[in-house]
């Protein structure tokens, strides 16, 4: 039998190294391509999710548009409102006042007073 020296024993561990090596590339490669597969659909649905959340904002924001310019509308025709009632009250406050001058004169002039019923 012959005998292993230690330069045959080196040559063949660095062919069974060079083979090991070669195999955990290998492997290692297959995982990373596996984790590349994965970040890539993972990208996609991002991207996917982004276009419908821009368009989800972009509908939230026309929407706040809309109704801000509906809250400014009915803060116009609210002030118009009011300014209507102011002006009717005044009208009415002048009208009594006449009212009660009329009423007055009547009084003085024909001794007659005017009383109204509820």
């Amino acid at each position: 039998m012959a005998e292993l020296t230690k330069k045959d024993l080196e040559a063949i561990l660095d062919t069974k190294f060079e083979q090991y090596q070669k195999a955990i590339i290998e492997a290692s490669d297959f995982k990373f391509e596996k984790v590349d597969g994965r970040f890539e659909k993972l990208e996609n649905r991002i991207d996917g999710l982004e276009g419908k959340i821009d368009q989800r904002l972009g509908k939230i924001e026309y929407d706040i548009s809309e109704l801000r310019s509906e809250i400014r509308n009915l803060a116009v025709t609210l002030d118009n409102f009011v300014k209507m009632m102011t002006d009717y009250k005044e009208e009415f406050i002048i009208l009594k006042s006449e009212v009660d001058k009329i009423k007055s004169f009547i009084k003085e002039k024909f001794g007659v007073e005017i009383a109204v019923q509820a």
